[in-house]
């Protein structure tokens, strides 16, 4: 008797953690969701053990941007950190002449939100960024903060 009881007591436990995961899945995939549609990009929900990423092109006028969004997991032992990355690519490369007071100003703005922002020729990116996002609205201001330190870089036609 006190074996079959361990036994469903085990059972239990097992079925909580479960659907405990599998409810906190479905919220982050909700809020991905959200973010992709609200940002017109391709998000596909994830799995039980999938990964997290959401892509797009924005276009406004000659300018195109392609945009990635993805949360990776490193392990260290016992422990695990989740990071967010964020990448906004443009052609043709320019040459980076971005001394104005207003991309400065963004440019600041970004990394004060993301605080590992690198800007180059073709792309800016923010990557390795500690913690995972759920929360919709954050991951639009995010990659769209990206997008209009960018739209700064690249020069008007």
């Amino acid at each position: 008797m006190g074996s079959v009881l361990i036994l469903v007591a085990i059972g239990l436990i097992v079925f909580f953690i479960f659907n405990l995961a599998r409810g906190r899945r479905k919220k982050n995939n909700d809020a991905w969701e959200q973010a992709a549609t609200e940002l017109g990009f391709n998000f596909t929900p994830t799995g039980t053990l999938g990964k997290y990423t959401m892509s797009g092109v924005i276009t406004n006028g000659l300018k195109q941007l392609s945009c990635t969004v993805w949360a990776h997991t490193e392990h260290y032992g016992q422990t695990h950190i989740t990071f967010m990355n964020y990448e906004v690519s443009f052609s043709p490369s320019v040459e980076l002449v971005s001394n104005s007071p207003h991309f400065q100003s963004k440019l600041l703005e970004a990394n004060n939100v993301l605080k590992k922002v690198e800007v180059s020729a073709d792309s800016v990116k923010a990557t390795r960024v500690r913690g995972f996002i759920r929360n919709s609205e954050v991951l639009v201001q995010n990659i769209r903060l990206l997008i209009q330190l960018a739209e700064l870089i690249i020069p008007k036609e």
